[in-house]
């Protein structure tokens, strides 16, 4: 019996579920303009959210993508909408003071409603819902420890939270895998490739030219803007952004030395019917465990009959058969009875963290750049590509408390085979 088989539908796909609402273009490769304005790399949420408004602001704006438009993380992540980072609100205000944690979640609550406005504004269907999120203990001193938390975030950002006990959560997910949890009863789900297509669909209707399969060598600095090398062409820009996430490889190594890609893994269940989901899942919310290498599940927005879950972030094993077996062992701890669970798809994105485990936007060398995102990256990326986009226009709003160094470690020069590792150290705790 072939590895996997017990845990995949016979007609399973190792493309994201996202892509049956939002089908990759099979676009043929763009040919760039001998000058922009502005090149962006990466046709990401960020660059897309960037050219946009660079495009609305005058610019001449021209999107380079190594694969089709969105064939990243953008089109691959869970869609969750929070205002949430691995860096508590608690533990920033013990090592930075209050001050700071302040100014860190402000700029999360920012990055929060930037999604929301970003929908309503270019009316982009994707399910955008804020359907609340509760977030899981694993243990009753995380639950103790959670409450600490959010009564922090109660007290000096006024944002509501409502626990929930042991004894409760059934009403919210059909479990006792877990010791309760918090409940955020405003945090949002969206369906991320309907989001991405939406930012695509706005951007070329704001002028924005998306080049796809064009990818970027490198660029040279030049003494009115940079010139940016592709397979057989170049392009002049006054300004360059690189917007490419966990995708951005050998093309700017000194980002590529500052940034680390890893892996996460999702899977959507075939059909299990909406009852049978409902009572599974009944509080209809995004949930996640407060661990730090996190478990994550939801109704697949548009297709009730279905769970997406995710987790595993950050494991190598390149063989989806493999993690589709490995996820289906740990929604079952959580789903003892679902003996019958298959998943229709299975796929991988990449994601990038800092060594600080923080976001970063910045600019080096008159480069604009932004990325790090350590699993915000909906909310960040959408606010972070307003925010580079003001910088470029010179306009107000394009400051960030994120906006700081971005260090690197001796010898590191992209290769984050230590990551694995790395996120298996920092989460001895979650046991």
């Amino acid at each position: 019996m072939a590895y996997g088989s017990q845990a995949l539908s016979s007609n399973a796909s190792f493309d994201p579920f996202w892509w049956r609402a939002a089908p990759r273009e099979e676009a043929a490769p763009g040919v760039p303009p001998r000058e922009t304005d502005v090149a962006i790399v990466g046709s990401g949420m960020t660059g897309l959210v960037a050219a946009l408004h660079l495009a609305r602001g005058g610019r001449k704006v021209t999107v380079l993508e190594a694969r089709e438009p969105g064939h990243g993380a953008s089109t691959r992540n869970a869609g969750y909408v929070g205002r949430t980072l691995k860096h508590s609100f608690g533990e920033i205000m013990e090592a930075e003071g209050l001050d700071q944690a302040k100014r860190v979640y402000g700029e999360l609550m920012d990055a929060f409603m930037a999604v929301k406005e970003a929908v309503e504004r270019e009316k982009i269907d994707c399910h955008y819902r804020q359907q609340g999120r509760l977030l899981l203990a694993t243990s009753s001193a995380m639950h103790e420890a959670m409450a600490r938390e959010f009564a922090l975030r109660e007290m000096h950002l006024g944002e509501p939270f409502e626990t929930v006990t042991r004894d409760l959560q059934r009403n919210e997910i059909a479990t006792d895998h877990y010791f309760g949890g918090v409940r955020i009863p405003d945090h949002a789900g969206l369906h991320p490739g309907l989001y991405h297509q939406g930012l695509l669909e706005a951007a070329r209707t704001a002028g924005v030219q998306v080049c796809a399969h064009a990818p970027v060598l490198g660029f040279r600095r030049e003494p009115r803007g940079f010139t940016v090398f592709l397979k057989g062409a170049r392009v002049e820009a006054r300004d360059l952004i690189f917007a490419t996430n966990g995708y951005g490889g050998s093309a700017w190594p000194w980002l590529m030395r500052r940034l680390l890609p890893f892996q996460a893994y999702q899977a959507v269940t075939a059909p299990l019917g909406e009852n049978r989901v409902a009572s599974l899942l009944p509080g209809d919310r995004t949930f996640i465990d407060w661990n730090f290498n996190v478990d994550w599940m939801r109704r697949a927005p548009g297709d009730p009959t279905r769970i997406v879950f995710g987790g595993l972030t950050g494991e190598i094993d390149a063989d989806l058969r493999v993690m589709a077996e490995r996820l289906q062992q740990r929604l079952l701890r959580i789903f003892p009875d679902l003996s019958d669970l298959r998943f229709d798809h299975v796929w991988t994105g990449r994601c990038s963290g800092t060594f600080d485990i923080n976001p970063r936007i910045g600019v080096q060398d008159g480069v604009h750049f932004a990325g790090g995102y350590c699993f915000a990256g909906v909310p960040m990326g959408t606010l972070f590509g307003q925010k580079l986009a003001r910088r470029i226009l010179g306009q107000k709003g394009g400051e960030s408390v994120f906006d700081r160094p971005l260090e690197t470690r001796f010898l590191y020069r992209g290769n984050a085979w230590f990551v694995p590792h790395a996120i298996r150290w920092m989460s001895r705790k979650d046991r």
